[in-house]
């Protein structure tokens, strides 16, 4: 099969699009600093005390109306957003790099970033959720290295993760991705970097988008959902890389073609990802949106210039949903949140 060439052009960047001034982000810092339920041990009472955070007032009347603009947002266009020095919780120690997540549990004593993601869930109505695979069903993970997944593509990688969406392939795909940078450091020349899935689309002709669109493409499940869960899930089925309208359903250098012709188109996609992509350096402070359905992302390691920062960079995410209610079917039962793989 003969291709054409690769758009190159596109007019999309990532830009911040709400800063908290100091004294906005002190004193909701200083609020969300009260909340005292441990969100990986009592994730119910964690919720009630930021309700109440809401309720009290203590989140500023300029960010409540910038998060109801997102409802009317254009997902497709702009996939991507950033906001700037939102509350996170500072000094935490460096976690252990043979179980970062276990040394969390034991070390992080405040709760800032994640009742900050929590009210923005709360405020923008897509609640988060956890799944029984990974970090034991965990809604706040952790993008920290660990040593036994270093070389995985998973969110506990040390180098590179190649461009994916999350959770592409379970039967529960989150809407967003919501992350807060903890600690990076400029030496390390690490890029979360963002491609459209309608700037991708545009640079196939139309029996490339056929063959896209034909269930002759494999990927397996993620990394993490396989490598650190108890639940069997089986094996993967055949895919479209393109379903719907504009959904891109593709993990770079993991999704193989099974035919002659979708193996053919492989490197173009690959190719496109690269030729398209937006980078964000993530600072401590930065809060970025990912509408999951919209975006492909990857992690890219540029250059190194501090090998022990690079172990120890850390963000915190969520992943969520615009409703639970399609998918109470895969909760476990007496749970609201929690999916049963």
């Amino acid at each position: 099969m003969t291709t054409a060439p690769v758009a190159i052009g596109t007019e999309w960047e990532i830009t911040p699009e709400f800063t908290f001034t100091d004294e906005e982000r002190t004193a909701l810092e200083a609020a969300l600093g009260a909340v005292t339920a441990n969100p990986y041990r009592l994730y119910e009472a964690h919720l009630f005390q930021i309700d109440a955070v809401i309720a009290g007032g203590a989140v500023p009347r300029r960010f409540v109306d910038y998060v109801a603009t997102l409802a009317d947002r254009d997902r497709a266009e702009g996939p991507a957003v950033v906001l700037k020095n939102v509350p996170y919780d500072r000094d935490v120690p460096v976690f252990d790099y043979d179980e970062p997540v276990r040394s969390k549990y034991e070390l992080k004593k405040t709760f800032v970033a994640e009742s900050f993601l929590a009210l923005f869930a709360q405020l923008a109505g897509t609640p988060g959720i956890g799944y029984v695979n990974v970090n034991d069903g965990d809604v706040y993970q952790d993008i920290y290295p660990k040593r036994a997944m270093r070389e995985s593509q998973s969110q506990k990688a040390l180098h590179r993760i190649y461009f994916h969406k999350d959770l592409a392939n379970h039967f529960v795909r989150p809407d967003q991705v919501y992350m807060v940078g903890m600690r990076s450091n400029p030496a390390n020349e690490v890029y979360t970097s963002f491609v459209r899935n309608i700037d991708v689309l545009a640079a196939f002709d139309e029996a490339e988008m056929e063959v896209l669109r034909s269930r002759e493409f494999y990927t397996p499940f993620d990394d993490l959902t396989v490598m650190g869960g108890s639940l069997e899930l089986g094996d993967a089925d055949l895919h479209p890389v393109i379903g719907g309208e504009d959904d891109l359903r593709y993990f770079e250098n993991r999704t193989v073609g099974v035919t002659d012709r979708a193996k053919a188109l492989v490197p173009k996609v690959n190719e496109v990802l690269h030729a398209l992509k937006r980078r964000v350096f993530i600072e401590p402070g930065d809060f970025v949106i990912t509408y999951n359905n919209h975006t492909v992302h990857a992690k890219e390691v540029v250059s190194v210039g501090d090998p022990e920062a690079l172990r120890t960079r850390w963000i915190i995410k969520t992943v969520n949903v615009d409703s639970i209610e399609p998918h109470r079917a895969h909760l476990v039962p007496g749970t609201q949140h929690l999916v049963n793989g």
